[in-house]
């Protein structure tokens, strides 16, 4: 998380504002700053050596930005689609909800391990609870960025132009931190209620041996009577057979 923050938000603001600080344009300023994430993405893609689908579209966002940028000299016009671009984002992430995985789940798969991938496609089959929760975390964070573009585009047509980059980052970050709290705190709900862990390698692990799967997901697993405590297996069974 320190890395994105760094090259993403930090890097590029003291790039703009050092360049301004000795006397180069707005528009100049705003086009170096923005060569430090494409920077980033370069070097990560020439280590790897392998493009997610995630990371694709990054890279289109990215280029989008520098090939659109050189046709104007505007830079309340270069502020303004900057923040257009998060529109873009926002459908994107809504458009995946029309495939066959959407974008909460990817971004499960992308953090996780290959062996764990497999363990959570296959989660993904047998669980409607967990197809659930990660459509409605997609809508979350695709309205989330829709939202982004809106306040932002109001920011770079209202706002001086100095102050436009460091409010259109905060308002981001804001943005970003409330989108994570939700998730948490909808990850935990999930967890407590229905047993579901949204983006471990096992989601489907019982967390708490006491959740009844079956009240959020009539297709979930029974979970073995050996492995529940003593307690829990006595109270589950009928004073009858108890001798």
């Amino acid at each position: 998380m320190a890395a994105p923050f760094l090259f993403d938000v930090a890097l590029p603001l003291t790039v703009y504002y050092v360049l301004r600080s000795q006397g180069t344009g707005q528009w100049q300023a705003l086009m170096l700053s923005g060569t430090v994430p494409v920077g980033r993405v370069a070097v990560m893609l020439a280590a790897r050596r392998h493009v997610t689908g995630f990371e694709t579209f990054m890279i289109g966002m990215l280029a989008v930005r520098v090939i659109t940028s050189l046709f104007t000299g505007d830079p309340r016009v270069l502020l303004v689609k900057d923040a257009c671009l998060s529109v873009a984002a926002g459908a994107w992430i809504l458009g995946s909800l029309l495939t066959a995985r959407p974008f909460a789940f990817q971004m499960g798969q992308y953090w996780s391990a290959p062996a764990a991938q497999h363990d959570r496609d296959a989660a993904w089959h047998r669980s409607p609870a967990l197809r659930g929760a990660l459509t409605r975390l997609t809508v979350l964070w695709g309205c989330g960025q829709v939202l982004d573009s809106v306040v932002g585009v109001t920011i770079a047509t209202t706002c001086a132009v100095e102050v436009v980059p460091v409010l259109n980052r905060a308002k981001g970050l804001a943005l970003l931190g409330l989108a994570a709290v939700v998730t948490v705190l909808y990850s935990r709900h999930c967890a407590r209620r229905c047993g579901l862990s949204l983006f471990s390698a096992v989601p489907l692990r019982m967390r708490n041996p006491r959740v009844v799967p079956h009240a959020c997901d009539p297709h979930a697993p029974d979970l073995p009577t050996h492995d529940l405590p003593a307690q829990e297996t006595e109270e589950r069974t009928p004073h009858h057979d108890r001798a």
